[in-house]
């Protein structure tokens, strides 16, 4: 056996010792899925909300309005996805730190309102409640709105009808990203601050 068949053995021998206890292996790999599930959320909407929607404003309004449904529509698939994973990963989680069970009560001393940790995971949950609400007002009110298309029979009134419709829709867009950006960085505070126990 040469030198590298046996760094490769020791390697392995070392790494399977780290790896022996799975339940140290899943924590790792839902705290990564999770952190990275909330980092593709806030960095996504920050870009789409300070980087593409400036940009979309410096092009004509026929190739903004395309430009933006395509990406809208990829960044939706996105925001979903982040979405489920860290309500998922966050659940498995807490499974995994025996602050949840799958039987009644559910919950775990620690869990409790009255201590900082489960108020503060109360929090975290209510703020992604709020999240998921208004991705479905985005995604089933907001969107088929500032998608929808004119036909050649359109009269002039609704036509600017329609214009501003899109108007207002946009607006709510908007508003509502901006919002979800500040909550998302909430709950990513509120997530940190339970390695000392929780912040409320």
């Amino acid at each position: 056996m040469n030198v590298l068949d046996w760094d490769l053995v020791v390697f392995l021998e070392m790494g399977l010792r780290k790896w022996k206890d799975l339940s140290i292996g899943l924590n790792v790999l839902y705290s990564f899925i999770h952190d990275i599930a909330i980092a593709v959320y806030i960095g996504g909407a920050v870009a789409m909300e300070y980087v593409l929607n400036p940009a979309q404003r410096a092009i004509p309004p026929a190739q903004a309005q395309v430009m933006g449904q395509k990406t809208a529509d990829r960044f939706l698939w996105l925001v979903w996805g982040s979405l489920g994973l860290i309500l998922l990963t966050g659940t498995l989680r807490l499974e995994r730190l025996q602050m949840l069970d799958w039987e009644w009560p559910f919950f775990s001393d620690a869990m409790t309102l009255s201590g900082s940790y489960g108020r503060t995971v109360l929090a975290m949950f209510i703020i992604w409640c709020i999240l998921a609400i208004n991705g479905l007002i985005i995604t089933f009110v907001l969107r088929p709105r500032l998608a929808g298309k004119l036909s050649t029979r359109t009269s002039a009134s609704g036509v600017a009808a329609a214009q501003g419709s899109k108007i207002q829709a946009a607006t709510w867009v908007e508003r509502l990203t901006r919002f979800d950006i500040v909550a998302a960085l909430t709950a990513a505070l509120l997530g940190v601050s339970l390695a000392s126990g929780g912040m409320l």
